[in-house]
């Protein structure tokens, strides 16, 4: 992964906390639920693969670990194992905020996330002849079934409800542009 810090820590206030290198563990390779993250460039998804990766962030009374980011901001995990987005400049227009709640634990960011990711493909399997109220199903499937791994939560899920609104929307990236294939050749 790699992860822009400097927002977070220039504007944002968050200091990086070295950590101790932990001894190898053949249970934390065996159960590494990092491993299940695939990165998805083209909307700027990013993900660590270790959790010796983990990167410590603190301000104040909060402390978080970093695993990953997105255009809108750096995927967090907060002292009690839930997941948030330190939102960027552009996560901050989108959901007027700093800091929003994605999912309860890691596990379920991970679902989360994939079902994301299929959608996403679901969206390219089609690409040439889908009609808009299949997009529409695609991404109340992707919210209804986000909204069922989270069934005793209270909150709302902005994040997953945001994104569910891009694939509605026509806003998520399915291929690399002419721009960006240009910007490879040179």
């Amino acid at each position: 992964m790699t992860v822009n810090i400097n927002e977070l820590v220039k504007e944002q206030g968050f200091c990086v906390v070295s950590t101790e290198e932990k001894p190898f563990c053949l249970d934390e390779v065996r159960f590494n639920l990092l491993a299940y993250l695939e990165d998805y460039p083209k909307m700027g998804f990013s993900f660590v693969k270790a959790a010796n990766e983990l990167v410590e962030l603190r301000r104040e009374q909060e402390s978080y670990r970093l695993f990953g980011q997105s255009f809108l901001g750096a995927f967090v995990i907060g002292e009690e194992e839930q997941v948030f987005l330190l939102c960027n400049q552009e996560g901050r227009e989108v959901f007027q905020e700093e800091r929003v709640f994605v999912n309860s634990s890691l596990q379920a960011f991970i679902s989360s996330y994939s079902l994301f990711l299929s959608s996403i493909f679901l969206l390219k399997s089609k690409f040439y002849e889908i009609e808009q109220d299949e997009v529409e199903e695609i991404a109340a499937n992707l919210k209804a079934q986000v909204l069922a791994l989270e069934k005793s939560l209270e909150q709302e899920l902005p994040f997953w409800e945001h994104m569910a609104y891009l694939i509605e929307d026509d806003g998520i990236v399915l291929r690399d542009d002419l721009f960006h294939i240009l910007n490879k050749e040179q």
